[in-house]
Protein backbone atom coordinates (compact mmCIF):
# COMPACT_ATOMS: atom_id res chain seq x y z
CA UNK A 1 0.00 0.00 0.00
CA UNK A 2 1.09 3.92 -0.39
CA UNK A 3 1.47 5.69 2.93
CA UNK A 4 3.39 8.60 3.48
CA UNK A 5 6.91 7.62 5.58
CA UNK A 6 9.18 8.89 7.70
CA UNK A 7 12.16 7.71 7.99
CA UNK A 8 13.70 9.38 11.40
CA UNK A 9 13.38 12.59 13.58
CA UNK A 10 13.54 15.66 11.44
CA UNK A 11 11.55 18.24 9.22
CA UNK A 12 8.45 17.60 6.72
CA UNK A 13 11.29 17.71 3.88
CA UNK A 14 12.41 14.45 4.31
CA UNK A 15 8.86 12.66 4.76
CA UNK A 16 7.87 10.63 1.12
CA UNK A 17 5.43 8.45 -0.22
CA UNK A 18 6.33 4.67 0.35
CA UNK A 19 5.44 1.33 -0.44
CA UNK A 20 4.49 -0.47 2.89
CA UNK A 21 2.82 -4.08 3.97
CA UNK A 22 -1.39 -3.91 4.80
CA UNK A 23 -1.59 -3.36 8.30
CA UNK A 24 -3.43 -6.11 9.88
CA UNK A 25 -6.17 -5.76 12.99
CA UNK A 26 -5.28 -6.98 15.88
CA UNK A 27 -6.95 -8.28 19.14
CA UNK A 28 -9.90 -5.46 19.59
CA UNK A 29 -8.92 -3.78 16.21
CA UNK A 30 -10.40 -3.16 13.05
CA UNK A 31 -8.71 -1.92 9.82
CA UNK A 32 -9.78 0.77 8.07
CA UNK A 33 -9.62 1.78 4.51
CA UNK A 34 -8.58 5.21 5.15
CA UNK A 35 -10.18 8.11 2.84
CA UNK A 36 -9.26 11.15 4.22
CA UNK A 37 -6.88 12.26 7.30
CA UNK A 38 -6.50 15.45 9.04
CA UNK A 39 -3.05 17.23 9.98
CA UNK A 40 -2.14 18.48 13.68
CA UNK A 41 0.52 20.34 15.36
CA UNK A 42 1.54 17.48 17.36
CA UNK A 43 2.58 15.13 14.59
CA UNK A 44 5.02 17.92 13.91
CA UNK A 45 6.00 17.63 17.71
CA UNK A 46 6.57 13.69 17.64
CA UNK A 47 8.34 13.56 14.06
CA UNK A 48 10.69 16.52 14.86
CA UNK A 49 11.70 14.68 18.32
CA UNK A 50 10.78 17.17 20.47
CA UNK A 51 8.81 14.98 22.65
CA UNK A 52 11.05 11.62 22.23
CA UNK A 53 11.23 10.90 25.72
CA UNK A 54 7.73 10.82 26.16
CA UNK A 55 6.21 9.64 23.10
CA UNK A 56 9.44 7.66 21.07
CA UNK A 57 8.99 6.78 17.55
CA UNK A 58 9.99 3.33 15.94
CA UNK A 59 10.54 4.05 12.06
CA UNK A 60 9.33 3.97 9.41
CA UNK A 61 6.58 6.01 10.92
CA UNK A 62 3.47 6.88 9.60
CA UNK A 63 1.79 10.13 11.15
CA UNK A 64 -1.44 10.52 11.12
CA UNK A 65 -4.05 10.36 14.19
CA UNK A 66 -7.49 11.57 12.63
CA UNK A 67 -9.47 9.40 10.23
CA UNK A 68 -12.36 9.09 8.16
CA UNK A 69 -12.29 5.40 6.33
CA UNK A 70 -14.51 2.13 5.34
CA UNK A 71 -13.77 -0.14 7.79
CA UNK A 72 -12.75 -3.90 5.94
CA UNK A 73 -11.89 -6.31 8.35
CA UNK A 74 -12.11 -6.85 12.16
CA UNK A 75 -9.31 -8.21 14.54
CA UNK A 76 -10.30 -11.35 16.81
CA UNK A 77 -13.02 -10.21 19.24
CA UNK A 78 -13.48 -6.89 17.98
CA UNK A 79 -16.84 -5.52 18.86
CA UNK A 80 -19.46 -2.48 18.00
CA UNK A 81 -18.59 -2.46 14.35
CA UNK A 82 -18.64 -4.27 11.07
CA UNK A 83 -17.36 -4.86 7.80
CA UNK A 84 -18.52 -1.88 5.55
CA UNK A 85 -18.99 0.59 8.26
CA UNK A 86 -18.20 4.36 7.73
CA UNK A 87 -15.88 4.94 10.49
CA UNK A 88 -13.88 8.39 12.18
CA UNK A 89 -12.14 8.73 14.97
CA UNK A 90 -8.54 9.29 16.52
CA UNK A 91 -6.04 6.55 17.12
CA UNK A 92 -2.60 7.70 18.36
CA UNK A 93 1.23 6.00 18.48
CA UNK A 94 1.45 2.89 21.01
CA UNK A 95 3.76 5.16 22.89
CA UNK A 96 1.77 7.49 23.32
CA UNK A 97 -1.39 5.88 23.76
CA UNK A 98 0.26 3.78 26.32
CA UNK A 99 1.84 6.58 28.37
CA UNK A 100 -1.52 8.90 28.71
CA UNK A 101 -3.16 5.41 29.09
CA UNK A 102 -5.50 5.67 26.73
CA UNK A 103 -7.33 2.59 24.36
CA UNK A 104 -6.52 4.44 21.38
CA UNK A 105 -4.02 3.29 18.63
CA UNK A 106 -3.11 3.35 15.18
CA UNK A 107 -0.50 1.91 12.68
CA UNK A 108 -1.01 5.54 10.48
CA UNK A 109 -3.25 6.94 9.67
CA UNK A 110 -1.83 8.65 6.69
CA UNK A 111 -1.34 5.36 4.43
CA UNK A 112 -4.05 3.60 2.23
CA UNK A 113 -4.96 1.25 5.04
CA UNK A 114 -4.70 1.65 8.39
CA UNK A 115 -5.60 0.02 12.00
CA UNK A 116 -7.53 1.30 14.90
CA UNK A 117 -8.30 0.32 18.11
CA UNK A 118 -12.29 -0.33 18.47
CA UNK A 119 -14.08 1.74 21.26
CA UNK A 120 -15.04 5.10 21.74
CA UNK A 121 -12.04 7.13 20.49
CA UNK A 122 -13.88 5.85 17.10
CA UNK A 123 -17.51 6.42 16.24
CA UNK A 124 -19.74 5.53 12.78
CA UNK A 125 -20.27 8.54 10.35
CA UNK A 126 -23.34 9.70 9.36
CA UNK A 127 -24.53 9.54 6.04
CA UNK A 128 -24.28 13.38 5.88
CA UNK A 129 -21.30 13.92 7.36
CA UNK A 130 -18.85 14.12 4.78
CA UNK A 131 -15.48 11.92 4.92
CA UNK A 132 -13.52 15.51 4.95
CA UNK A 133 -15.40 16.87 7.71
CA UNK A 134 -15.42 13.48 9.57
CA UNK A 135 -11.41 13.27 9.86
CA UNK A 136 -11.10 17.03 10.43
CA UNK A 137 -13.19 16.38 13.50
CA UNK A 138 -11.63 14.25 16.58
CA UNK A 139 -8.43 15.72 17.70
CA UNK A 140 -9.56 19.22 17.95
CA UNK A 141 -13.02 18.50 18.61
CA UNK A 142 -12.22 16.27 21.67
CA UNK A 143 -10.00 18.75 22.74
CA UNK A 144 -12.12 21.77 21.97
CA UNK A 145 -15.74 19.96 23.84
CA UNK A 146 -13.19 18.97 27.03
CA UNK A 147 -11.95 22.68 27.11
CA UNK A 148 -15.88 23.29 27.36
CA UNK A 149 -16.53 20.40 29.82
CA UNK A 150 -13.59 21.53 32.11
CA UNK A 151 -14.16 25.20 31.66
CA UNK A 152 -16.80 25.99 34.09
CA UNK A 153 -18.35 28.75 31.91
CA UNK A 154 -21.22 30.91 32.33
CA UNK A 155 -23.53 32.79 30.39
CA UNK A 156 -22.46 36.51 29.53
CA UNK A 157 -19.07 35.83 30.80
CA UNK A 158 -16.44 37.18 28.51
CA UNK A 159 -13.18 35.10 27.59
CA UNK A 160 -9.85 35.45 25.61
CA UNK A 161 -9.41 32.35 23.18
CA UNK A 162 -5.89 32.40 21.96
CA UNK A 163 -5.11 30.91 18.78
CA UNK A 164 -8.88 31.13 17.71
CA UNK A 165 -8.17 31.00 13.94
CA UNK A 166 -6.60 27.44 14.53
CA UNK A 167 -8.55 23.53 14.57
CA UNK A 168 -9.15 23.63 17.97
CA UNK A 169 -10.41 26.96 17.81
CA UNK A 170 -13.04 26.59 15.24
CA UNK A 171 -14.37 24.06 17.89
CA UNK A 172 -14.43 26.66 20.88
CA UNK A 173 -15.05 29.62 19.55
CA UNK A 174 -18.37 28.81 18.44
CA UNK A 175 -19.68 26.70 20.98
CA UNK A 176 -18.71 29.72 23.51
CA UNK A 177 -20.13 32.09 21.71
CA UNK A 178 -23.69 30.95 22.65
CA UNK A 179 -23.56 32.03 26.23
CA UNK A 180 -20.49 34.13 26.50
CA UNK A 181 -18.45 37.04 24.77
CA UNK A 182 -15.56 36.11 22.87
CA UNK A 183 -12.72 37.84 22.40
CA UNK A 184 -10.60 36.06 19.91
CA UNK A 185 -6.71 36.78 19.46
CA UNK A 186 -5.42 36.92 15.48
CA UNK A 187 -3.80 38.42 12.65
CA UNK A 188 -5.62 40.88 10.44
CA UNK A 189 -6.50 38.81 7.76
CA UNK A 190 -8.43 36.76 10.25
CA UNK A 191 -10.41 39.33 11.45
CA UNK A 192 -13.67 38.00 9.13
CA UNK A 193 -12.47 34.51 10.01
CA UNK A 194 -13.14 34.18 13.75
CA UNK A 195 -15.96 36.81 13.75
CA UNK A 196 -17.56 34.22 11.49
CA UNK A 197 -16.76 31.95 14.30
CA UNK A 198 -18.55 34.00 16.57
CA UNK A 199 -16.19 35.98 18.28
CA UNK A 200 -17.38 39.09 19.20
CA UNK A 201 -14.13 40.82 18.73
CA UNK A 202 -10.34 40.33 17.80
CA UNK A 203 -7.22 41.77 18.87
CA UNK A 204 -4.14 41.50 16.43
CA UNK A 205 -1.12 40.16 18.75
CA UNK A 206 1.31 41.44 15.78
CA UNK A 207 0.24 44.95 16.26
CA UNK A 208 0.20 45.36 19.83
CA UNK A 209 1.16 43.40 22.87
CA UNK A 210 -1.87 41.45 23.90
CA UNK A 211 -1.97 41.73 27.13
CA UNK A 212 -1.43 45.36 27.80
CA UNK A 213 -4.69 45.64 24.80
CA UNK A 214 -6.90 43.25 26.61
CA UNK A 215 -6.08 45.37 30.08
CA UNK A 216 -7.17 48.49 27.70
CA UNK A 217 -10.16 47.49 27.07
CA UNK A 218 -11.09 45.29 30.15
CA UNK A 219 -9.35 46.94 33.20
CA UNK A 220 -10.37 44.45 35.53
CA UNK A 221 -9.40 41.56 33.25
CA UNK A 222 -11.56 39.08 31.69
CA UNK A 223 -13.45 36.18 33.24
CA UNK A 224 -11.13 33.75 31.22
CA UNK A 225 -8.59 32.90 29.11
CA UNK A 226 -8.28 29.56 26.43
CA UNK A 227 -4.46 28.90 25.78
CA UNK A 228 -4.21 26.93 22.13
CA UNK A 229 -1.41 28.32 21.41
CA UNK A 230 1.50 30.00 24.18
CA UNK A 231 4.14 27.51 25.41
CA UNK A 232 6.45 27.73 28.54
CA UNK A 233 6.01 31.10 30.61
CA UNK A 234 4.09 32.79 27.89
CA UNK A 235 1.27 30.68 29.76
CA UNK A 236 2.15 32.19 33.27
CA UNK A 237 2.03 35.33 31.60
CA UNK A 238 -1.21 35.46 29.99
CA UNK A 239 -2.67 35.29 33.59
CA UNK A 240 -2.36 38.60 34.52
CA UNK A 241 -5.42 39.34 32.26
CA UNK A 242 -7.12 37.80 34.05
CA UNK A 243 -9.69 39.48 36.93
CA UNK A 244 -9.38 38.42 40.57
CA UNK A 245 -10.41 34.50 40.38
CA UNK A 246 -10.46 34.18 36.81
CA UNK A 247 -9.22 31.07 35.33
CA UNK A 248 -6.89 29.99 32.03
CA UNK A 249 -7.29 26.85 30.67
CA UNK A 250 -4.45 25.68 28.57
CA UNK A 251 -4.33 22.87 25.85
CA UNK A 252 -0.72 23.06 24.88
CA UNK A 253 2.17 20.39 25.53
CA UNK A 254 4.18 21.06 28.57
CA UNK A 255 1.78 23.92 30.32
CA UNK A 256 3.43 25.01 33.50
CA UNK A 257 2.26 24.54 36.67
CA UNK A 258 0.11 27.77 37.98
CA UNK A 259 -3.30 27.98 40.64
CA UNK A 260 -5.26 29.21 37.87
CA UNK A 261 -4.18 27.18 35.02
CA UNK A 262 -6.24 24.02 33.87
CA UNK A 263 -4.35 21.99 31.73
CA UNK A 264 -6.87 20.07 29.19
CA UNK A 265 -6.26 17.10 27.36
CA UNK A 266 -8.79 15.94 24.83
CA UNK A 267 -7.28 12.36 24.39
CA UNK A 268 -7.52 11.66 28.50
CA UNK A 269 -11.02 14.37 28.96
CA UNK A 270 -12.80 12.01 26.52
CA UNK A 271 -16.82 11.88 27.07
CA UNK A 272 -17.96 8.63 25.44
CA UNK A 273 -20.83 10.26 23.47
CA UNK A 274 -17.83 12.66 22.24
CA UNK A 275 -17.89 11.99 18.64
CA UNK A 276 -21.19 11.62 18.03
CA UNK A 277 -21.49 15.21 20.07
CA UNK A 278 -19.17 16.62 17.18
CA UNK A 279 -20.44 15.00 14.48
CA UNK A 280 -24.29 16.28 15.39
CA UNK A 281 -23.12 19.78 16.39
CA UNK A 282 -21.40 20.18 12.59
CA UNK A 283 -25.14 18.71 10.78
CA UNK A 284 -27.54 20.92 12.76
CA UNK A 285 -24.90 24.49 11.86
CA UNK A 286 -23.15 24.98 15.69
CA UNK A 287 -19.97 24.09 14.38
CA UNK A 288 -18.70 25.36 10.79
CA UNK A 289 -16.95 23.28 8.01
CA UNK A 290 -13.51 22.74 9.74
CA UNK A 291 -11.46 21.54 6.63
CA UNK A 292 -9.86 25.06 5.14
CA UNK A 293 -7.74 23.42 2.55
CA UNK A 294 -7.14 19.28 0.91
CA UNK A 295 -4.40 17.87 -0.20
CA UNK A 296 -3.91 15.07 -2.30
CA UNK A 297 -2.03 11.95 -0.96
CA UNK A 298 1.01 12.57 -3.32
CA UNK A 299 0.61 15.84 -1.69
CA UNK A 300 0.74 14.88 2.11
CA UNK A 301 4.71 15.92 2.89
CA UNK A 302 3.96 19.32 1.41
CA UNK A 303 0.33 19.49 3.66
CA UNK A 304 3.01 19.10 6.58
CA UNK A 305 5.70 21.61 5.75
CA UNK A 306 2.58 24.38 4.86
CA UNK A 307 1.27 23.28 8.51
CA UNK A 308 4.74 23.98 9.78
CA UNK A 309 5.61 27.06 8.37
CA UNK A 310 2.06 28.60 7.61
CA UNK A 311 -0.27 30.37 9.32
CA UNK A 312 -3.04 28.42 9.23
CA UNK A 313 -6.90 28.27 9.66
CA UNK A 314 -9.25 25.71 10.39
CA UNK A 315 -7.66 22.48 9.38
CA UNK A 316 -5.63 20.97 6.83
CA UNK A 317 -7.11 17.14 5.18
CA UNK A 318 -5.45 15.05 2.99
CA UNK A 319 -7.78 12.78 0.74
CA UNK A 320 -6.15 9.64 0.58
CA UNK A 321 -8.78 8.08 -1.53
CA UNK A 322 -10.66 10.88 -3.64
CA UNK A 323 -13.84 8.27 -4.79
CA UNK A 324 -14.82 7.50 -0.94
CA UNK A 325 -14.23 11.18 0.27
CA UNK A 326 -16.76 12.51 -2.27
Amino acid sequence: MKALVVPGYGTPDSFAIGDLPIPEPGPGQLQVRVAAVSLNPADLLMTAGTVREMVPLDFPFVPGTDVAGTVTRLGPGTQGFEVGEEVFGFGAPPSFAAGVGIPAVTSGALAEYATFQAGPYLAKRPPKLSAVTAAALPSTGMTGLAVLDRGGFQPRETVLVIGAPGGIGSVVVPLLARQCTVIASGTEPDRDYVRGLGAADMIDYRESDLIEEVLRRHPEGVDAVVNLALTGEAVIAATRMLRRGGRLLSTTPGTPTHPAVTTVMGTTDLRPDTMNALAAHVLDGTLPEPATRTYALSDAARAYQDLAQEHTRGKLVVIVDPEAAR
